[in-house]
C-alpha cells in the first residue's frame, strides 16, 4: 500500500488540484447567479447543467478513451474544463452559462474517468480499497479548499474566476506527467435496468433520490445562502462545512454498516436527515454558527447514502455482477441530479427560499417509507453475509475500483447470470 501510494502521488496530487478548481466555481457560480438575478427557476437550469454534461459525459468519454486512448482524452477534457469557465466573466448570460456548466460537466467527468483508470492500473486486490479510500479523502479535501478560497476573492472581479482556470490547467501537468503507459481500459459490462430493479428495488430508488438531493445541496447551497443574506466569506464558510460533514462522517456510518444489517443504517441515515433538516429550516433565520453546523450534520449522514445503496446492492450481487451492476446505479443516481437543481429552482419561485429544506424533506420522507416497506417483504441479509462497505463517489469509472469487483475462486463463477442473483419478493 505505501509503495503505491508513493507511486501514485503526482497523481493524487494533480487529482486534488482538479478538485479545488471545482469546489472554487460551484460556489463562485451560484453567488454569481444570484448577483445577476438569472431568476429562481434559470439559476436552477444552469447549475443543472453540470449535471446534464456529467451524465450526458459518463456515457460518451469511456467510448473516446477507447478510440484515441487516455492522455489525449485528458487532455482535451482540461482545456476544456479550463476555457469554458472564462467565458462566465465574459458573457453574463443565463443561456450560455448553461452551457458552459453542461460543457464543465462533461469535461470533470472524463477527467474523473480517466484518472480513475490509472488509480486502477495501480491497484492491486490488496491496495484497491485502500487507493480508493486515499482517492475519496482526497477529493473531499480538495473540493473543501475550492470552496474555501472565495473568501480570498472580489465578489465581482474577474480573479476568482481566472483562478479556476490557472488551477485546472495546473492539475493536468502532474497527471499526464505520471502517466507512463496508458492503461487496459474496458468500459463496465452491460446489465438492464430490470436486472438491477430486480436485485435491488431500494438501492435503484433510492440512488436516484440521493442523487437528486446531493445535486440540490451542492449545486444551489451557494444560491441559497446568498438568497437568505450570507455575505461572500459567509457562503464560503457554510459550503466549506457542508463539505467537512460529508468528508469526516463517510468512513463511521460505512462501518457501522458493516457491522449490523445494511437497510437499518440507511433507515437511520435518513431518519437522521430529516431532523437536521428540520433543524436548519429553523435556525437558518436565527443563526450563522447553528445553520452550519446542524447543515454540516445533514451532509454528514447523507452523503454516505450513495456509497450505502451501492453497498446494499452488492450485498445480492455475483463478483463479476458488481461492476455492471454499479456502473448503472451511477447512472441513476446520475439521472436524479440532473433534475435537482432545476426541480428547486421552481420550487424557490413558487414558494420562497425555505423549499431548499422542503424538497428535500419530502424525498427523505418518501424514502423512509419505502425502506420501510422493503423491509417488510424482504429479510434481512445476515450481517455475516453482507460485503465490506467501501466508500465511492459518482462516477462511472469508480465501481471498477470496488474490492469486491475482483473476488475470485467461486465455484459457481460460470452460472447463468438469472440463478445468480437473489430473488426479490
Amino acid at each position: 500500500m505505501k509503495s503505491a501510494l508513493i507511486s501514485s502521488w503526482t497523481l493524487f496530487f494533480g487529482i486534488l488540484l482538479f478538485m479545488v478548481g471545482n469546489g472554487l466555481q460551484g460556489v463562485l457560480l451560484g453567488v454569481r447567479a444570484e448577483q445577476l438575478q438569472f431568476g429562481d427557476v434559470m439559476t436552477g437550469l444552469v447549475m443543472g447543467g453540470y449535471f446534464i454534461g456529467y451524465f450526458s459525459g459518463s456515457l460518451i468519454v469511456p467510448k473516446l478513451v477507447s478510440r484515441v486512448g487516455h492522455i489525449r482524452v485528458f487532455g482535451v477534457m482540461a482545456a476544456i474544463a479550463s476555457a469554458s469557465i472564462l467565458v462566465h466573466p465574459i458573457v453574463e448570460n443565463a443561456s450560455v452559462w448553461m452551457l458552459m456548466r453542461f460543457m464543465t460537466g462533461f469535461a470533470y467527468v472524463g477527467m474523473y474517468i480517466v484518472s480513475e483508470s490509472w488509480i486502477n492500473d495501480k491497484a492491486t486486490n490488496s491496495t484497491r480499497g485502500g487507493l480508493l479510500s486515499v482517492y475519496m479523502m482526497v477529493q473531499m479535501f480538495g473540493m473543501m479548499i475550492g470552496q474555501s478560497m472565495l473568501t480570498f476573492g472580489s465578489e465581482t472581479g474577474y480573479d476568482m474566476f481566472l483562478a479556476v482556470s490557472i488551477i485546472v490547467s495546473f492539475a493536468a501537468i502532474p497527471i499526464m506527467l505520471t502517466a507512463a503507459r496508458s492503461p487496459d481500459f474496458e468500459a463496465p459490462e452491460k446489465a438492464s435496468f430490470r436486472r438491477v430493479y430486480h436485485n435491488s428495488p431500494l438501492s435503484v430508488v433510492g440512488m436516484g433520490i440521493t442523487g437528486f438531493n446531493a445535486a440540490i445541496v451542492f449545486g444551489m447551497g451557494a444560491v441559497f445562502a446568498s438568497k437568505i443574506g450570507m455575505t461572500f466569506i459567509q457562503v464560503s464558510y457554510f459550503m466549506v462545512a457542508i463539505g467537512a460533514g460529508a468528508m469526516i462522517l463517510q468512513y463511521p456510518i460505512g462501518k457501522l454498516s458493516d457491522l449490523i444489517d445494511r437497510r437499518t443504517v440507511i433507515l437511520i441515515a435518513h431518519v437522521l436527515s430529516l431532523g437536521f433538516l428540520f433543524a436548519s429550516f429553523f435556525t437558518s433565520t436565527i443563526s450563522f454558527f447553528w445553520l452550519g453546523l446542524m447543515m454540516a450534520l445533514y451532509s454528514g449522514v447523507s452523503m454516505p447514502l450513495y456509497s450505502l445503496y451501492i453497498a446494499h446492492a452488492n450485498d445480492y450481487l455475483s463478483p463479476r455482477q458488481v461492476v455492471s451492476t454499479s456502473a448503472k446505479l451511477v447512472m441513476l443516481n446520475g439521472l436524479g441530479a440532473i433534475f435537482g437543481p432545476p426541480l428547486l429552482g421552481y420550487a424557490i419561485y413558487l414558494v420562497g427560499v425555505g423549499a431548499f429544506f422542503g424538497v428535500q424533506i419530502i424525498m427523505h420522507i418518501v424514502m423512509i417509507g419505502f425502506v420501510f416497506y422493503r423491509m417488510s417483504v424482504r429479510p434481512s441479509m445476515p450481517v455475516e453475509a453482507q460485503g465490506p462497505f467501501v466508500a465511492v463517489r459518482g462516477t462511472s469509472v469508480a465501481s471498477t475500483l470496488l474490492p469486491e469487483a475482483e473476488w475470485g475462486g467461486r465455484e459457481d463463477e460460470d452460472a447463468d447470470d438469472d440463478a445468480l442473483v437473489r430473488d426479490a419478493p
